[in-house]
């Protein structure tokens, strides 16, 4: 006798109005963070990374994709690095000291989040 519920999987109607809902919800949160203050984060992530190399003997090339640690800096306020969906799988954050030269990136890049 199987004593665990099995869940009724949602019908395409469902999962759209899921899906809108979740958005919207996504939309108010965003709404909240400050858009105002720009700061440079330092943002660790497990990502992909791909590497090409030579095989010493028989002289071919190779791809080598795995999961790696890899970090970014993201110059921008809390909204902007919030609704950017660019990294995934964050693992840590670091608050930098802006510099002028930070700053003048950001303003030429339209005050929009920069990626660094």
């Amino acid at each position: 006798m199987n004593r665990i519920p099995t869940p009724t999987p949602l019908t395409a109607e469902e999962l759209v109005e899921m899906q809108k809902q979740h958005e919207l919800e996504r939309q108010e949160r965003h709404l909240k963070y400050d858009n105002i203050t720009v700061e440079a984060k330092l943002v660790y992530y497990k990502g992909t990374t791909a590497a090409v190399g030579t095989h010493s003997y028989l002289n071919k090339q190779f791809a080598d994709i795995k999961k790696d640690w890899n970090s970014v800096i993201m110059i921008g306020t809390e909204r902007q690095r919030c609704a950017d969906d660019t990294v995934d799988n964050i693992t840590g954050t670091y608050t930098l000291n802006l510099t002028d030269k930070m700053i003048k990136e950001y303003e030429n890049n339209d005050k929009k989040l920069l990626i660094i």
